[in-house]
């Protein structure tokens, strides 16, 4: 049996080198779909703790021609950082371009010298002024190589508690789990909550320990090393990308923190539940001294402690328990007030017209009412009544409207959830298989998407 799975694995690794080396034969869809069997192969290996198969497949995975190619595609025409301009002042590559970054990263990814990393100045929603950190394009085509490799297998040895991190985790399902915890059968009203808000960016950390944390092989960690000393920060929300090694970095560097106490985290959110017997400021100690050995500065942590009778915010919520055992779940007051500040602003702007406005209210009320579909939405003032009023006034002062066309127009914009008891998203998966997710199929239509989910014990796909 031993003997039958060796060959399997051996044949699975021939087959996507011969596949990878004639690339001309195969399509997008295709290639995809080889890049996601060995990403599954390597999750199914770090997840029984299989160092050194993991290993052997990074390195039959980052010296394939498939994986190069589909990097640099990423990088030049998916992204929506594509455009931007690196070091070099090249902000696109040609046809021919594309294939001598391809034989470069061939020769030069296991020994790789990242350039430095160029300042781009913008401006904040409050005025301020900010910048971001640009690679050139061959840094990050070889970025998005590497995390072909790294991803699956972090995704493996991460705690089912970090919510943040995993694309097909819903942020709903951080809501249910927070309730499942404050329900009377739990004995929410007793519990008390410790929120801690981690630096988006981390400006000092320890780079020895993130480089050794990454399971890669030594030539890629020493790129690694190479790129953090350029500039590299890794942080949870990056700015200028959806899908940056910075995210994985951070998520990496911050590993294990949820084992310390009961609790969840969403980037760099984290929240403890504290039970009636337990010491919160022996939890502080735990944190304070795991942050230590990172190297980061706890000055730029916030602790805060709440009780669970008294209410919390926690990403824009508000939970609340009864002394009877119930819970509540509302928006947070400071989300509903920023909230009802951008209607109200587009209302009483007189360079738009009714049609205008319309239009640009309602993504907004109808991005507020799905992100609340499954909290307490009973209340006078998330009915938003008098905002529907004050609009009404406003588009009815307009001669080209009358009060029917008036009518049709608060309908529209004024969004409301039918279905508020289906299932938390369409991602969610009930089943409870431990499984690994990937992109699966991009096709050229950047519209469509193609999710696939497979479960590393019965090989199940969702």
């Amino acid at each position: 049996m031993f003997g039958f799975r060796f060959l399997f694995f051996n044949f699975m690794i021939v087959n996507f080198v011969l596949i990878s080396s004639n690339f001309n034969l195969s399509s997008w869809d295709k290639t995809f779909k080889n890049l996601f069997r060995v990403q599954q192969l390597l999750y199914k290996s770090s997840f029984v703790l299989n160092k050194k198969k993991c290993l052997l497949i990074q390195k039959v995975l980052l010296s394939s021609n498939s994986a190069r190619l589909l990097a640099i595609r990423q990088v030049t025409q998916l992204d929506f950082d594509k455009r931007l301009i690196g070091l070099n002042g090249k902000n696109s590559l040609t046809f021919n371009e594309r294939f001598e970054l391809n034989e470069c990263l061939r020769l030069n990814f296991n020994n790789w010298n990242s350039q430095s990393l160029k300042k781009v100045f913008y401006t904040e929603k409050d005025g301020s002024i900010s910048f971001i950190r640009v690679s050139t394009i061959a840094d990050r085509s070889w970025q998005a190589l590497i995390q072909f490799a790294i991803e699956p297998v972090h995704e493996a040895l991460f705690t089912p508690y970090n919510f943040g991190f995993r694309n097909f985790k819903s942020i709903y399902e951080v809501q249910n789990t927070i309730m499942l915890n404050l329900c009377k059968q739990s004995f929410g009203s007793q519990k008390r909550v410790l929120l801690v808000n981690l630096p988006e960016v981390f400006e000092s950390f320890n780079v020895n320990l993130l480089v050794n944390k990454v399971l890669v092989p030594r030539g890629i960690r020493v790129g690694i090393f190479r790129l953090i000393n350029t500039g590299f920060k890794p942080s949870f929300y990056p700015i200028h990308s959806v899908n940056n090694l910075s995210g994985l970095f951070a998520n990496i560097l911050v590993d294990k923190v949820e084992e310390i106490h009961t609790g969840v985290r969403f980037g760099s959110n984290l929240l403890f539940l504290l039970k009636p017997f337990d010491n919160e400021l022996l939890v502080v100690r735990k944190l304070i001294s795991f942050f230590n050995a990172l190297s980061l500065s706890t000055d730029s942590i916030s602790f805060r402690l709440f009780s669970t009778m008294t209410g919390f915010d926690f990403l824009d919520w508000h939970f609340k328990s009864f002394s009877t055992g119930g819970f509540i779940c509302t928006p947070s007051l400071i989300n509903y007030r920023s909230f009802l500040f951008r209607i109200k602003h587009i209302i009483n702007n007189s360079n738009y017209g009714a049609l205008v406005k319309a239009g640009k209210i309602y993504p907004l009320i109808r991005n507020w009412r799905l992100y609340h579909r499954f909290c307490n939405m009973s209340s006078s003032r998330y009915s938003l009544f008098f905002i529907q009023k004050r609009a009404f006034k406003v588009f009815k002062k307009e001669s080209k409207h009358d009060l029917y066309s008036v009518k049709k127009l608060i309908k529209k914009c004024f969004f409301l959830v039918k279905d508020n008891h289906r299932s938390l998203d369409r991602n969610n998966v009930d089943t409870h298989h431990i499984f690994f997710w990937f992109l699966g199929e991009i096709s050229f239509r950047k519209d469509i998407l193609k999710e696939i989910f497979l479960c590393i014990h019965c090989g199940m796909k969702h």
